[in-house]
């Protein structure tokens, strides 16, 4: 059969439109700026690749990771979660007076008063049908007063409590805990999203809720289970910040509010919900954990870096923002 040169043409034509289609995971990107941003912070101060420093950034990631990991699932239903911050900060505090009294009972109790908070803000949410910026924002202001009535001024843990936080400050095969707990709860929230329906279905709802619906879906339980992980997240931070310094104070959770959005949305999870997971937020904490200790290191200004931070999420969300999804820009 003879080809003729427009045939070939055209087909040349369609394959280029193709190429030209083709969307690069957003994953992608997250990795070549990690990469990108490690190179210059190493170029710029050699001590930025020691040991110690290297250390000091995944031990920060790994504290950042839980609260990211919560906030992802409250994004990827197509939700925000502005409580997080209140719910570090109470549980904290909660966490640093009760230790002495109750012992090891003191972790059970702070995860719970996460978790049941994620569940009022999915009701909320879900049943009185108030957006989830505005529901998470009224919750998140609450806890923080609370916060402020239980420690007015910043407290410390008795040291005749210290044994109790070696869950966290001990080590393993010279591995501090608190990266086998990062790691863990990493796990927990990969197997959750991936392989257990009530995970999966976080996708389907934030992708497309009338779908979902008509698929039989239940759209209340799942939003509910997404905010109630957020708070679970924001909780073992919570503990996780507490035994780190042997102590808290009531405004502890303020700097994880925006931290964990951006390393949800700089890893590539769309805030329009539906896109993103587990291995995109991971990158994205160790981008915002290796952008702030860097720019430390190299000297840059303190108030300049929130600039920074500023131009990364909006670089982040052109990147990621499935415009398909919001035909219209409120």
């Amino acid at each position: 059969m003879e080809i003729r040169p427009e045939d070939d043409a055209s087909a040349q034509e369609r394959t280029a439109l193709r190429v030209k289609g083709l969307k690069i995971p957003a994953i992608y990107y997250a990795v070549a700026l990690l990469l990108v941003i490690g190179l210059l912070f190493s170029v710029g101060n050699p001590n930025f690749i020691s040991v110690y420093n290297l250390n000091t950034i995944i031990s920060y990631a790994a504290l950042l990771l839980m609260v990211a990991l919560g906030q992802m699932c409250a994004i990827l239903v197509g939700g925000i979660d502005l409580s997080v911050g209140g719910v570090m900060s109470f549980v904290s505090v909660v966490f640093v007076k009760s230790v002495h009294a109750i012992g090891y009972w003191a972790y059970p109790l702070c995860i719970l008063i996460g978790v049941l908070t994620g569940y009022v803000n999915g009701n909320i949410l879900t049943r009185i049908r108030i957006p989830s910026f505005i529901a998470t924002l009224g919750t998140g202001g609450i806890l923080m007063s609370l916060a402020m009535l239980v420690a007015p001024v910043p407290v410390n843990v008795p040291a005749s409590s210290w044994g109790i936080l070696d869950i966290f400050n001990g080590s393993f095969l010279k591995i501090s805990n608190v990266l086998y707990i990062g790691f863990f709860v990493f796990l927990l929230y990969h197997i959750l999203m991936r392989f257990v329906i009530v995970g999966r279905n976080i996708f389907y709802v934030g992708s497309n809720i009338k779908m979902s619906w008509a698929s039989g879906i239940s759209v209340v339980k799942t939003r509910n289970f997404a905010f109630m992980m957020s708070g679970l997240g924001a909780s073992m931070a919570g503990i996780m910040v507490s035994a780190i310094h042997f102590g808290s104070n009531p405004y502890v959770g303020a700097p994880y509010v925006l931290n964990s959005i951006a390393s949800v949305v700089v890893g590539g999870t769309a805030l329009t919900g539906g896109t993103g997971g587990v291995i995109n937020t991971l990158f994205g904490t160790l981008i915002m954990s290796v952008l702030q200790n860097g720019m430390t290191v190299v000297g840059i200004d303190q108030y300049f870096q929130q600039s920074i931070l500023g131009m990364m999420i909006i670089i982040s969300v052109t990147l990621t923002f499935d415009r398909s999804k919001t035909p219209v820009i409120k």
